[in-house]
């Protein structure tokens, strides 16, 4: 296996990306078309879509979606609304489109999904209570707590078949462990790297500042392997361009993982 780091775009084109990404979340329910998008980037439709997805890995539209569906998942797990209501309030006219489209990007009805993300609920990473101001720095020195998480998504290049798989990690990155083996082949490996002491739905579900950081790599793997000898990269705060979290497999893996917790054991679980 090998290893090899993501080179972010140049300057400029990030910061016309995230001009374009801002207008994206200004409005959800806007009808945004390409051109739109290209004029306040500042580049013509052509080149801002190549920009585009060079940076974010998706194309403008797909990301639109994802903005729409990670903001629909909050609402069901905040509020009370019909599916009927929140499918409106992120931008779609048809509930049956909305759910189809929800079920292709986070893997479950949206019912389903609301009571997946309600076992969140009063979970605490590290399984112990803490004010908010003591919570760790995340500053450059900052290292992981016993009381952290790591959870990867293993993303083939070139699908041909081949699922997402999700692994867990203790704070450390003794050992990663995945729901079933990872076959040959080249994957993008996006690692999230959640802070002890903070509450289960912070990272996953309410993307807050803070609660969590990203790194991506890219992972080359000869035979089928169980253990991913995964390399961590440098650990950053998430950017704008950051495609949403939508599945569901690492809240499922997070309430799993946390609910089964032995005080004073490590967060680890075999998945």
């Amino acid at each position: 296996m090998s290893v090899s780091i993501k080179v972010p775009g140049s300057r400029h084109n990030v910061d016309a990306v995230e001009r374009a990404i801002a207008q994206m979340r200004a409005d959800l329910c806007a009808p945004l078309r390409l051109v739109d998008l290209a004029r306040t980037a500042s580049f013509s439709p052509h080149h801002f879509h190549r920009v585009f997805r060079a940076i974010t890995g998706e194309t403008p539209a797909r990301f639109l979606a994802a903005l729409r569906m990670a903001r629909a998942r909050q609402l069901l797990t905040r509020s009370r609304s019909s599916v009927a209501i929140i499918s409106a309030s992120v931008g779609y006219t048809s509930v049956g489109t909305f759910t189809t489209q929800f079920r292709r990007l986070v893997g479950l009805p949206p019912e389903r999904f609301r009571h997946l993300a309600h076992r969140l609920d009063g979970l605490l990473i590290g399984g112990q209570q803490t004010d908010v101001a003591d919570r760790p720095s995340w500053g450059a020195t900052w290292r992981p707590a016993e009381t952290g998480m790591m959870l990867s998504e293993f993303r083939p290049l070139e699908p041909d078949g081949r699922p997402v798989r999700w692994g867990t990690a203790d704070a450390r990155c003794s050992v990663w462990q995945v729901s079933s083996p990872l076959a040959p082949g080249t994957y993008q490996v996006r690692m999230l790297q959640l802070a002890g002491r903070w509450p289960a739905t912070s990272a996953l579900i309410d993307d807050e500042p803070g609660s969590y950081r990203v790194g991506m790599a890219r992972l080359s793997v000869a035979a089928p392997v169980w253990l991913p000898a995964v390399v961590r990269p440098l650990m950053r705060v998430p950017a704008a361009t950051d495609r949403p979290i939508l599945a569901a497999e690492p809240v499922r893996l997070l309430a799993d993982t946390l609910q089964n917790k032995v005080p004073g054991q490590r967060l680890l679980r075999l998945v």
